[in-house]
C-alpha cells in the first residue's frame, strides 16, 4: 500500500509539478488499491493502445495494425516492472500487441505484401527486440525480397539473442 501511495504522489507531481490537494484538478484518482487517470483530463498512449486492441476485429485491417504499431512503443510502466499492480495489465497488453503484429506479418509474408510486412515487423522489433517469431518473419521477408545483407544483419542479432539469452544454438539462416 505504501508503494501505491508513493506512486500516486509521484504521478500527481509528474502531471502537475505544483500539485495541491485543494486546488489542482483531479488528474489522478485513487481508491483503495486502484489508481486511474481521469479520461476527460488525460490521454495516454497505453490506454489508446488498449482501446485500439479491444476494438479490433478478429482479422484487423492493415491500417489498424499500422495504427497500433505506430502507437505502441513497448511495455507499459517499466519503472514499476517489479510492482504487482502493473504486471498483469502490462503483460496482457504486450502479449495482445505481439499476437496482432505476428499474425499481420505472417499474413503479409503469405500474401506477398512484403514491404508492408517489413515495415510492421521493424516497428515491432523496436518495441520488443526479443520478439522471436516476428524477427524470424522479418528475416524471411528480407530474404524473399532479396535484401540478403539486411537478412544477414538481422540474423546476427537473432543468433546473439538465442545464444546469450536463451542458451541455444540458432538454426542456420538458410533454414529460416
Amino acid at each position: 500500500m505504501n508503494s501505491l501511495n508513493q506512486t500516486v504522489y509521484f504521478l500527481r507531481r509528474v502531471i502537475e509539478e505544483d500539485y495541491s490537494d485543494d486546488l489542482s484538478p483531479g488528474y489522478v484518482h485513487h481508491d483503495s488499491d486502484v489508481v486511474w487517470l481521469d479520461p476527460d483530463l488525460i490521454s495516454s498512449r497505453t490506454v489508446a493502445c488498449r482501446d485500439l486492441i479491444k476494438d479490433m476485429p478478429a482479422r484487423p485491417t492493415p491500417d489498424d495494425v499500422d495504427k497500433l504499431t505506430l502507437l505502441y512503443r513497448g511495455r507499459f510502466a517499466l519503472d514499476f516492472e517489479y510492482e504487482e499492480w502493473a504486471a498483469a495489465y502490462r503483460d496482457t497488453l504486450h502479449a495482445s500487441y505481439l499476437e496482432i503484429v505476428e499474425r499481420s506479418v505472417l499474413d503479409d509474408l503469405t500474401s506477398g505484401h512484403y514491404d508492408r510486412g517489413i515495415a510492421v515487423a521493424r516497428r515491432a522489433m523496436e518495441a520488443d527486440p526479443s520478439a522471436e517469431q516476428i524477427e524470424i518473419c522479418l528475416l524471411r521477408l528480407y530474404r524473399v525480397t532479396g535484401a540478403h545483407s539486411a537478412a544477414a544483419e538481422q540474423y546476427a542479432h537473432y543468433a546473439a539473442v538465442m545464444r546469450e539469452e536463451v542458451g541455444v544454438e540458432p538454426p542456420p539462416l538458410e533454414t529460416l
